[in-house]
């Protein structure tokens, strides 16, 4: 019998291949609070994105997804073109998930890197979580970028430029090889606690990227699933509060009195 060969690290499945205007790359992947993969597919459905390519990966989790038909599918990245009619279109890259090597969120970051420069990109964002552990009404964005000339684009727009620190994974990653690729990278990062999901640190990134890339984005839907969502993290943290208050009553109950 035949040995089968090994499949390569990366396969990418081709659906079309368009023309876009001077193209922006954004990648939103899962992580905490989801705030970029909200993000990303979020811009996928409000511009009615294109796919361009899938990739599959040897290093995505080793498990499938069940579709809403009931049929398992594997794990896959997925590029969307989205037709802006403003300065620039978007190529949007998310994913079911994130490699769980750091080999394979090189080889993704690669591989979705060369589909973008096929396409003449020249500029890379990557939208993450910035986590506090804490609960805030107004979500904060941070940022960083591959080159100094890059910063005063997110400073004079409101993003709080990082001096220090470190971006994990592929929202990390993909800026820095977009550097070696002869393209700028920047990342925007939505401050959120990291427990739950958090639609409304993506609304906040959101915002900055359209304020940077001066691109009309209609936030109506996503306004108000933050809305929804700030409501839920009020909540929590009245619960929380309430918690520490009555630990604390019963901590001192239970101190025995003075006996002289």
């Amino acid at each position: 019998m035949a040995e089968i060969p090994p499949l390569p690290e990366i396969q990418v499945k081709s659906f079309s291949t368009p023309s876009p205007v001077k193209p922006v790359l954004i990648c939103g992947l899962p992580g905490s609070g989801y705030v970029g993969k909200l993000a990303a597919d979020y811009l996928v459905t409000v511009f009615k994105a294109k796919k361009v390519s899938e990739f599959y990966s040897a290093s995505f989790p080793p498990h499938v997804n069940i579709n809403d038909e009931g049929v398992a599918v594997r794990l896959k990245g997925e590029l969307y073109h989205a037709e802006t009619g403003q300065g620039n279109d978007l190529l949007i890259f998310t994913a079911d998930a994130q490699p769980s090597t750091s080999e394979g969120e090189y080889d993704l970051a690669e591989a979705v890197l060369m589909e973008a420069k096929k396409l003449k990109t020249t500029l890379v964002f990557s939208l993450a979580a910035y986590i506090t552990g804490s609960f805030v009404k107004e979500r904060r964005v941070f940022g960083t970028a591959t080159s100094k000339e890059v910063l005063p684009r997110l400073s004079k727009n409101g993003v709080q430029i990082m001096k220090e620190g470190g971006i994990s994974g592929m929202n990390g990653v993909i800026i820095g090889m977009a550097k070696l690729h002869g393209m700028e990278g920047a990342s925007l990062l939505g401050e959120t606690s990291g427990y739950l999901l958090d639609p409304a640190a993506s609304h906040a990134v959101l915002e900055s990227l359209s304020k940077i890339l001066e691109l009309k984005i209609d936030m109506t839907s996503i306004e108000e699933r933050a809305k929804e969502a700030q409501q839920i993290f009020s909540q929590v943290q009245r619960m929380t509060e309430q918690n520490i208050e009555e630990a604390r009553g019963a901590k001192d109950e239970s101190k025995p009195g003075y006996i002289g």
